[in-house]
């Protein structure tokens, strides 16, 4: 996951594109970007931030940044066992180490920690020009 402090604005505009699910809540924040590697491990997802994003302090809502984290956390999960497997959040642990501001690009990378036939624990790391956010959880496998 360090990798990802290494990326350049033109990193952005060259290997991203948007992600195309966007439905419901995800809408209001993103949209959201990826970049999808060779292995699936490596995929980084991004969230260029503007000023709806800001509190009233002028720098990123933690709000914000926590549902980024557990889209990317969602996703890097859904990149190893299948989009087409349900699964939801049940706990998620962060802890927030830097702001982020506006014309900032968060950037996000998440993986398995450890997966059972009934859960799956997972970690994530959101970075900018330095770490903003780490965080671990529980997603708990939805049986349809």
């Amino acid at each position: 996951m360090s990798t990802m402090l290494s990326l350049k604005p033109t990193d952005f505009q060259q290997r991203f594109v948007v992600a195309g699910h966007g439905d419901g809540f995800s809408d209001h924040i993103g949209p959201f970007y990826q970049y999808v590697a060779d292995d699936a491990a490596d995929n980084i997802r991004a969230l260029p931030i503007d000023g709806r994003h800001l509190n009233p302090e002028g720098v990123v809502h933690g709000g914000v940044i926590l549902s980024f984290m557990d889209y990317v956390i969602y996703r890097a999960i859904g990149d190893v066992v299948g989009h087409d497997l349900k699964f939801a959040t049940i706990n998620l642990n962060s802890n927030f180490l830097a702001a982020a501001k506006a014309g900032d690009i968060l950037y996000g990378q998440g993986r398995i920690v450890r997966q059972t036939k009934s859960v799956i624990f997972a970690e994530g790391s959101i970075v900018s020009n330095r770490e903003v956010m780490t965080a671990s959880g529980i997603w708990k496998i939805i049986s349809v």
